[in-house]
């Protein structure tokens, strides 16, 4: 399996550490994704460079392409792989705008290509088999959804300052605590309303959902997390059901049900990217575009100072 790699940006050295272990992949190729970024010459030396990637990609025909350039250039990376068969794990958000989103819907689907979007922390041990136990019914049915992403700001690039680059913090950060809403409770959005702190970027942000099934949800972000926090980040879920609780803290799942309250840690999950190359399809190409689509009317309720309904 012939690979190419496009922007070192986002999760591409998470997908690049797995695809190293697999003795049937070729690394062919690795190209900036767009003029924002710097060289991703030190990624890996023993790769070809590319100055083009779109000639990188007419050269070397991979059979998968992984995206990952600055925000705002994954959209019209994904359209360019998909006009050329070749299928794509792609960073996330997949679209900078509800608009593009449907221009990158059109061409994997017209495309036939396979495709799938780097909602890594799905699979994070904790989180991945908390959401399974929602789903077995530990807690009955959900009724209220709390989600956190804190992390620290450290140093980022300069075009985390740029909105058309970023694209925004709701939909880079917040969209993996979206993603962990809908697949813990299997309910669709309705409406959201939000709010941000701070500009270029936002350094925090609230969304309040409502949800199918008379559920609520919420989400919070941001970057102020302080440097001598013991980890980068702080991922948090507080699901509540009809018949108890979950709570995933610290790596660490805490179930409360009338039978007790018990808390444990598992270690393992399936690796996102090898379900991909191998045809179990975990996440389906329409569930990535309705959280992309979720996560970036999300941004602009915020933007706009207003809720917005989601209609399907």
């Amino acid at each position: 399996m012939k690979v190419c790699i496009i922007g070192a940006c986002g999760h591409s050295k998470q997908a690049y550490k797995y695809l190293k272990t697999r003795s049937d992949t070729e690394l062919c190729g690795i190209a900036r994704g767009s003029e924002y970024e710097a060289s991703p010459d030190s990624f890996d030396t023993s790769m070809p460079l590319y100055d083009d990637y779109t000639e990188m990609l007419d050269s070397i025909h991979p059979d998968l392409a992984i995206v990952s350039p600055v925000f705002g250039r994954t959209g019209k990376v994904i359209i360019d792989c998909a006009k050329r068969g070749i299928n794509v794990f792609s960073e996330k958000p997949v679209a900078s705008s509800v608009e593009e989103l449907e221009n990158v819907r059109r061409a994997v689907d017209d495309s036939g290509i396979r495709f799938c979007a780097m909602h890594y922390l799905r699979y994070s041990p904790a989180f991945y088999h908390a959401a399974r136990m929602v789903k077995n019914g530990e807690i009955g049915d959900v009724k209220l959804i709390s989600a956190q992403k804190s992390y620290k700001y450290g140093t980022r690039p300069s075009w985390y300052s740029n909105r058309e680059l970023y694209v925004g913090t709701i939909p880079w950060v917040g969209i993996h605590a979206i993603d962990w809403i809908y697949h813990f409770s299997g309910k669709r959005f309705l409406s959201v309303a939000s709010q941000s702190v701070g500009e270029a970027p936002e350094m925090a942000a609230l969304c309040q959902f409502e949800m199918e099934g008379d559920a609520i949800a919420s989400v919070n972000i941001d970057y102020y997390r302080p440097k001598g926090a013991p980890t980068h980040g702080d991922d948090r879920v507080r699901c509540v059901g009809s018949n108890g609780i979950i709570e995933v803290t610290d790596g660490k799942i805490t179930v409360i049900n009338e039978r007790g309250s018990k808390t444990f840690e598992p270690r393992e999950a399936p690796e996102l990217l090898e379900e991909f190359i191998e045809g179990r399809a975990p996440i389906s190409a329409d569930e990535i575009f309705y959280l992309t689509r979720v996560s970036l009317l999300a941004r602009d309720s915020a933007d706009k100072k207003e809720k917005i309904m989601i209609v399907e």
